[in-house]
């Protein structure tokens, strides 16, 4: 039987399987990591999307200003002539969940749809509290 948490590879000449596990890899080759430091030094000029779960945020909290667009929604909820969030392709993001996985895949996806200017907050939301505590 199958396994159906398997994606076919896109664009695969030789219909080669992906799991999830290659998907992130690529996803971690795509999208450029921001430290924290670096974050923290600069954070005023990022659009910050915390791509969590809202019940993960309750448990743990947020980064300051984050808004919450969780991984799930990202393609339903952003574009890059979202007006009403202010965003361009150009404008500078940066994606964080709890470690980095789902955040990469999110950027990907919004590199996909034409935002030129994505980081994944290299530790996730662990990574902060790290820096942060």
């Amino acid at each position: 039987m199958p396994n159906k948490w398997i994606a076919r590879k896109v664009n695969s000449k030789d219909n080669n399987l992906m799991t999830l596990k290659d998907l992130i890899a690529q996803a971690h080759t795509v999208v450029p990591k921001i430290s924290c430091q670096s974050f923290l030094e600069n954070s005023e000029k990022y659009f910050v999307i915390d791509v969590r779960e809202g019940t993960e945020i309750l448990e743990t909290g947020s980064i300051a200003n984050a808004v919450n667009i969780p991984r799930g929604l990202i393609e339903m909820k952003l574009a890059p002539t979202n007006d009403d969030k202010g965003l361009n392709a150009n404008t500078p993001i940066i994606v964080y969940c709890g470690g980095g996985s789902r955040a990469s895949l999110a950027g990907k996806t919004l590199m996909e749809f034409g935002f030129k200017n994505v980081q994944n907050l290299e530790g996730g939301y662990r990574g902060w509290k790290e820096l942060s505590s």
